[in-house]
């Protein structure tokens, strides 16, 4: 199961990374579109906050400067990467407390929590790709089968 989850976290890096290069290519990319994948990365460093019990002092619709996206794609990825990593197997079935947003608590197994946030980022990049597919020659694809197969070469 860790191995899985390392796999998505790694698919998750490089399906940001396609469209955070597409948004670095658009002199002028719609403000929607950055909010939107700035509310990803942000999201994600509220997550890792959580999981790891750390203090996070940024919001769930932090403005992300579209320069700054990479780098933090990059910081993030490593840390959670690392964070996964140095589990064991049963330590991914063990539940996380920690508060919502509002406030509310909350008690998730970190798989769980690790699965929301592959699903989420996905979810949140195809609303990027849609509003900068129109300023675009060709749009990123970032579909997981993709990034399987170009893994299995």
């Amino acid at each position: 199961m860790k191995e899985h989850l390392i796999e998505l976290l790694s698919y998750e890096l490089w399906a940001n990374h396609r469209v955070i290069a597409a948004l670095e290519t658009i002199s002028n990319p719609p403000q929607r579109a950055v909010a939107v994948m700035g509310h990803i990365l942000s999201a994600q460093q509220v997550w890792i906050g959580r999981i790891t019990n750390q203090s996070v002092f940024v919001s769930i619709w932090e403005d992300i400067p579209v320069s700054w996206m990479g780098e933090t794609a990059e910081r993030q990825h490593r840390q959670v990467e690392s964070y996964v990593g140095g589990l064991t197997e049963s330590q991914l079935t063990e539940s996380i407390v920690y508060k919502d947003s509002k406030g509310n608590p909350h008690q998730t197994p970190l798989v769980e929590i690790l699965t929301h946030m592959s699903h989420h980022a996905a979810y949140h990049r195809g609303q990027v790709v849609q509003l900068i597919r129109p300023m675009l020659a060709d749009a990123p694809v970032t579909d997981y089968i993709i990034w399987i197969r170009e893994n299995q070469k």
